[in-house]
C-alpha cells in the first residue's frame, strides 16, 4: 500500500499499474476458477440426471462474495504489509488457495455423490419395506376415496 501511495503521490502510474494489474489478475483468476466450478457442476447435475435449480446458483453466489470477502481481507493485510514488502504476497496466497478449492471441487468424482445418493436411497427403501403394510393400507384407502369420488362425480353429472 505504501508503495501504491507512494505512487500516486509522486505521480509514478508505472508501478501503480503494475500493482493493481498483479491485484486484478489474481481476482480475475477466483472468478474464472468459480465459473468453472459452476459450469463443471452444472455438467454433472445433468449427467446424473438432477434438476437443477436456483438453489446451487444461489450457493454459487454465496460462495463467490465469500472467496471476494477473503480477497479483500488479502488485499488489505497487502496493503499493512507493503511497508515491508513490495509484492501482494497474501493476496497471491488467498488467491491461490481459493484457486486450489476450486480445482478439487471440479476434479471430485461424480460418482462419489453417486454412492451418497443411492445410500440415502437405500435407507429410505429400507424404512418403506418396514413399513408396508402401513403402506399398503394407505395405499388402499386412497384408492377407495378416489373412486367414491368418482363415482360421486359421475352420480352428479347423470342428474
Amino acid at each position: 500500500m505504501l508503495l501504491i501511495i507512494e505512487s500516486l503521490l509522486t505521480g509514478d502510474f508505472v508501478t501503480l499499474r503494475l500493482k493493481l494489474a498483479i491485484i486484478s489478475i489474481m481476482w480475475l483468476l477466483v472468478a474464472i476458477a468459480i465459473s468453472l466450478d459452476l459450469i463443471s457442476g452444472w455438467r454433472k447435475a445433468r449427467e446424473r440426471g438432477e434438476q437443477r435449480t436456483s438453489y446451487g446458483l444461489r450457493r454459487t453466489v454465496t460462495k463467490a462474495v465469500l472467496y471476494y470477502a477473503l480477497m479483500l481481507f488479502a488485499f488489505m493485510f497487502d496493503c499493512i504489509g507493503m511497508f515491508f514488502y513490495d509484492e501482494p504476497y497474501i493476496t497471491l496466497i488467498a488467491a491461490g488457495f481459493l484457486i486450489f478449492i476450486e480445482a478439487k471441487s471440479i476434479l471430485e468424482k461424480a460418482h462419489e455423490k453417486d454412492k451418497k445418493k443411492i445410500g440415502k436411497s437405500l435407507e429410505e427403501l429400507t424404512a418403506v419395506f418396514e413399513n408396508k403394510d402401513d403402506l399398503i393400507k394407505g395405499i388402499t384407502e386412497i384408492v377407495k376415496k378416489q373412486l367414491k369420488n368418482s363415482e360421486t362425480e359421475e352420480n352428479e353429472k347423470d342428474r
